[in-house]
């Protein structure tokens, strides 16, 4: 399957939160306040498509702690894989953004 064809259904999941549809008919809403502010910031970085090893590089901290932080993200936004985390880091930029400066402010 081309890659632009894999990232049209990622996009269409996200936007209908894998269910029939959002509410709204557009993203679904999602719940970055679980998110710690490193783990924020991971996902911010997620949609440059990079490897863990520059992600690590450029926070300062290990590939297995950028593994650790993007497990939990996964989790805590109950998505499927890396790869729809960074989708959903494209698609929410603005969101988490907001959200990285609310955290930090905590």
């Amino acid at each position: 399957m081309e890659e632009t064809a894999v990232t049209m259904m990622a996009d269409e999941r996200m936007r209908t939160g894998g269910r029939a549809g959002a509410a709204d008919g557009g993203r679904p809403e999602m719940d970055f306040a679980t998110l710690t502010e490193r783990e924020l910031e991971v996902l911010v970085l997620l949609a440059s498509g990079e490897q863990n090893r520059w992600l690590a590089r450029r926070l300062g901290i290990t590939e297995r702690t950028v593994r650790a932080h993007t497990t939990s993200i996964v989790r805590k936004l109950n998505l499927k894989s890396r790869f729809e985390a960074a989708i959903v880091s494209y698609l929410h930029a603005e969101d988490i953004r907001g959200h990285q400066g609310a955290a930090s402010a905590i």
